[in-house]
């Protein structure tokens, strides 16, 4: 259930609450009780969907939270043809570039490496090939991605 589940349980619990105020004595006690049984119901409706709606929030935080701490854990980028390049808090380069795979298909840094075996530069984590890619920046480039 969400909220709005809840908020129509609460709107149903309402209107039943205004009926029972309005019995006349000409109604006997089995209405009364079916009455209230069904506002009894109601409320429970809303109570379960009020308390789906917060563990919905819950982990909606929690998502928040874990994604906060994902991006504050990356490092600051310099984007150069293409290619982000990590760089320290006085703007240089620290090294190569990152993946381009990794960063878009997992949302992580990480810095190509030259392969002994074949002499070509590879991710050593999803084992993507790259030749011709600037594998430094330049010595005065300042743009910055972040």
């Amino acid at each position: 259930m969400d909220i709005m589940t809840g908020l129509s349980a609460i709107s149903e619990a309402l209107k039943i609450t205004n009926k029972l105020r309005e019995l006349d004595k000409k109604f006997d006690k089995s209405e009364f009780k079916m009455q209230i049984s069904d506002l009894y119901m109601a409320l429970s409706d809303a109570k379960i969907a009020l308390a789906d709606a917060k563990l919905e929030l819950s982990k909606k935080d929690v998502e928040i939270d874990k994604l906060k701490s994902v991006h504050d854990s990356k490092m600051r980028t310099s984007k150069y043809k293409g290619y982000n390049f990590g760089i320290d808090e006085s703007g240089h380069s620290i090294g190569r570039p990152f993946c381009p795979v990794c960063e878009k298909t997992k949302d992580i840094q990480i810095q190509l490496t030259r392969t002994i075996i074949t002499g070509t530069d590879q991710c050593p984590s999803c084992k993507a090939a790259y030749s011709g890619y600037p594998w430094q920046l330049p010595p005065d480039y300042l743009e910055t991605s972040e």
